[in-house]
């Protein structure tokens, strides 16, 4: 039951409908819905009472009540819109009057009744894009509050004192035109301030939307320097793990190569602290030649390493 209900109210409304449409075809399908419940109840009334012409009338109307949503679903918005404002009423008060079949109640809540729908176009139709059939379905409702009376005494022959209440401008239309001018400029008011609303919503969104992007933007931005310094941090690693090799390489050929060649000359130059003789330090001299080059290619060794290391620096 719910489901089937969801299904007449929400028939032809999409996704890609703004907020302002669903609820106008919301709305359109929830009124044909309550009009035909009320003319399904006024209808068993009539049969009750055997007045068999107004219950056809009453099914009528619930018939062409029933193609609203179907109309609304194959998206003839316009068009299931216009029938819910028209067919009712000509069914409902112009059948009345052609076939005579009515009673002096009528001249009181025919009008009353148009009075009322003379807000209902501000209520199903788009405020912006259907202006145009607003005005003629308020023309028509107002006509209709102004004149039926006129119309009905025109078609029957109602009691003197229903002659004379329906003279008296003051007591008769005054109320009437009062509901309809008042619920037109509730409605009115209400659509101007729902889309005013509207507007400053989807700014806002739009807003929200503008300041997330700038947050992904800088979060992006934020995880590319983060990333840039975890590659700054591992290349600073890679460079000090380089000069601690460097500098334990230095230490081996210090501790291993340096000391050996050092040694030896040290040892020659203690022994000729103990020689007088010429002869004996000139051969001393000549062989602290050997130890002397091997430090010196030693050194080099170690300034080429160095520079190296600059260079990959």
């Amino acid at each position: 039951m719910s489901l089937s209900l969801k299904k007449w109210t929400h028939s032809g409304i999409t996704m890609d409908m703004d907020d302002t449409a669903k609820r106008k075809l919301f709305l359109a399908n929830v009124m044909a819905l309550s009009l035909a419940l009320v003319m399904i109840v006024v209808g068993l009334n009539d049969i009750s009472n055997e007045n068999y012409f107004a219950s056809y009338r009453r099914m009528g109307v619930l018939i062409i009540m029933l193609f609203i949503p179907i109309l609304n679903f194959y998206r003839y918005y316009r068009l299931s819109k216009s029938i819910l404002l028209l067919l009712p009423s000509l069914i409902l008060l112009g059948v009345p009057i052609l076939i005579g079949d009515f009673f002096p109640g009528q001249f009181i809540w025919f009008q009353y009744a148009a009075a009322i729908f003379c807000s209902v176009p501000f209520i199903i139709f788009e405020h912006q894009n259907d202006r145009l059939f607003i005005i003629l379905f308020l023309v028509y409702f107002l006509t209709i509050t102004l004149f039926i009376d006129k119309v009905l005494l025109y078609y029957s022959n109602p009691p003197e004192a229903m002659k004379e209440l329906v003279s008296n401008f003051t007591d008769f239309k005054i109320p009437p035109l009062f509901i309809a001018l008042f619920s037109t400029t509730t409605f009115l008011w209400y659509n101007r301030t729902n889309a005013e609303y509207e507007r400053k919503l989807k700014q806002a969104n739009i807003e929200l939307e503008e300041t997330h992007e700038e947050l992904i933007a800088k979060n992006e931005e934020y995880e590319a320097i983060n990333r840039n310094l975890e590659n700054l941090v591992k290349e600073r690693s890679r460079l000090i793990e380089t000069k601690n090799r460097q500098i334990i390489d230095y230490a081996n050929i210090n501790a291993h190569k340096v000391r050996g060649p050092l040694a030896r000359i040290m040892g020659l130059i203690n022994i000729s602290e103990y020689s007088q003789e010429p002869e004996e330090l000139k051969k001393l001299f000549l062989k602290l030649k050997k130890p002397s080059q091997e430090l010196n290619e030693i050194i080099q060794e170690i300034n080429k390493t160095l520079d190296q290391s600059e260079e990959g620096n």
